[in-house]
């Protein structure tokens, strides 16, 4: 059964010692003391001047120089592989809970409950969750059914690359938002350089860089009361080889069990990078940072031996770097067309023009359309609290695929705390044509808000959700629930959230801009 979703609240790591090592460097390193952050200028400028002698450093400033140059290569290692670690976390959940195999599919029959640790998970709808290695099973069909909508990403998170069709490029999605249109169809992925041997003519193709796969499907239903359909639709879909016998599928039914998705942010960290790069091909995106990675000791084929220094240092590196992406997170709202409207605090995943929502500047690689670069702060936001990515997920044609919109602060700009209550007002006629949420999440682990009594953390259009007499919504979200509230949604004191509202099969009023949602609004 799965693991104690508890003990994710807090990952563990031992705090630095100090020997004879550290006695020359200790002084570089400065803390927050008492709620009071130190200058860590200082610590900057003691680095930039550690002592030289005929331009070669020093026995201690050579030291303290590799053990800062190791320190942040691993927390850059961290922020680059948060796409790929985020990932196998997830399969190593759902191999330890279900069992491995493309045959094997954990499904949310109940939806998604708290109890499931993933970061930022949809909980309402019906989830479908499957890893598949192709160097397994060879070329792998995918017989979706009708009104399906899924994603097919990389080990690297990146979106596979799927056929062309009427000048329309497919990355990632099958079903309502891919090449079938919600009508069901066969699809073929194949690893690149891999000859699959067979007229492709009857398949939509997808090819994939890498040994792993990772299929993500939502099944929709018009009930809460009946999640039939839902579960129907995710069950419908099959897996098998393109070539030899097939396995049955194998649908495990997963929401009552709990589980820890989430990855760490300690040494274990990079551990787990460690086997997931043992499973995978070598990677030519990015070779420098694969030489960074390499640097730190992890590389395909060798043995990951850290000495009890970089362990140290390591795990330092992650606590750092986690937070840092956090405080990425957190902030987002402060980076130039982070926004989706100016006067308030809803942020877009991909950086998306306040006046002009028909266009992100940012592809599904989170790449400058323009100059082609990374952007890396927003690759972080996204994963750090996230997961998935495809055309669908960033799709400007309204009628497809969603939109989603973060809010990490209220209408003051304060960060979102759960011993406040807020008020939020959305206008009349939410712009969705298949469903629209509001869902709150834990500013820790990104997972569903744990609150006592609260089955799922959130609110959306097939609830019985109450509207006012003028077709407008008020959603109260805070420990307790307002006498005037009729729409509630309940927080854990002590602890941050943050808000993600969600459109499915977003309208023109939402890409017009003549929908704009409320903020949160903190009352006494």
């Amino acid at each position: 059964m799965g693991r104690s979703v508890r003990a994710r609240r807090i990952r563990g790591g031992r705090k630095c010692g100090h020997d004879v090592f550290w006695s020359a460097y200790e002084p570089y390193w400065r803390s927050i003391v008492g709620g009071v952050l130190v200058d860590f200028m200082d610590r900057y400028r003691a680095l930039a001047e550690l002592p030289m002698e005929g331009g070669y450093p020093t026995s201690d400033a050579a030291e303290a120089l590799a053990a800062e140059l190791f320190f942040q290569r691993a927390v850059q290692v961290y922020l680059w592989a948060l796409p790929a670690v985020n990932l196998f976390a997830m399969r190593e959940s759902i191999g330890h809970d279900f069992g491995h195999g493309y045959n094997v599919m954990a499904v949310y029959e109940k939806r998604l409950k708290p109890n499931t640790a993933i970061t930022t998970p949809n909980s309402d709808v019906i989830y479908g969750l499957c890893f598949v290695d192709l160097s397994e099973t060879g070329p792998l069909v995918i017989e979706a059914p009708e009104r399906v909508q899924g994603l097919v990403d990389d080990a690297w998170h990146r979106p596979l690359p799927g056929p062309r069709i009427e000048e329309v490029q497919y990355l990632a999605d099958i079903g309502i938002p891919g090449p079938d249109q919600g009508k069901g169809g066969k699809y073929l992925i194949v690893r690149e350089g891999d000859d699959p041997g067979v007229d492709q003519s009857g398949y939509y193709v997808f090819t994939s860089p890498t040994n792993g796969i990772y299929l993500l499907l939502r099944g929709f239903f018009r009930s809460v009361d009946d999640l039939a359909p839902g579960v129907a639709s995710i069950e419908g879909i099959t897996l098998r080889p393109l070539h030899g016998p097939a396995e049955p599928m194998v649908h495990a039914h997963a929401s009552d069990v709990c589980a820890d998705a989430i990855f760490a942010h300690d040494f274990s960290y990079f551990e787990m990078l460690d086997r997931m790069i043992q499973s995978e091909r070598d990677d030519r995106i990015d070779p420098y940072m694969h030489g960074v990675l390499a640097a730190l000791g992890i590389r395909r084929g060798r043995t990951f031996a850290p000495t009890g220094r970089q362990r140290e240092l390591l795990d330092l590196a992650a606590k750092t770097a986690w937070r840092m992406a956090k405080r990425i997170a957190a902030d987002f709202d402060r980076g130039e067309d982070a926004l989706w409207w100016a006067d308030r605090h809803w942020i877009a995943h991909a950086r998306t023009r306040t006046d002009d929502f028909y266009r992100t500047l940012l592809d599904e690689t989170f790449r400058d359309r323009d100059t082609g670069h990374t952007d890396v702060d927003a690759k972080a936001h996204m994963f750090i609290n996230h997961f998935s990515i495809s055309t669908g997920m960033m799709s400007v044609t309204p009628g497809k695929g969603a939109k989603y919109c973060n809010a990490y602060k209220d209408s003051d700009g304060r960060y979102l705390r759960g011993e406040n209550t807020y008020r939020i007002d959305l206008p009349a006629g939410p712009p969705a044509s298949i469903l629209w949420s509001l869902t709150i999440y834990d500013a820790e682990t990104a997972s569903g808000v744990d609150a006592d009594g609260q089955t799922y953390p959130s609110l959306n259009s097939m609830d019985p959700i109450t509207g006012n007499d003028d077709g407008t919504y008020t959603i109260h979200v805070g420990p307790q629930r307002p006498r005037e509230a009729t729409n509630w949604l309940k927080t854990v004191p002590g602890r941050g959230w943050f808000g993600l509202l969600r459109w499915y099969g977003p309208q023109p009023e939402f890409f017009d801009r003549r929908y704009k949602p409320g903020d949160f609004v903190r009352i006494e």
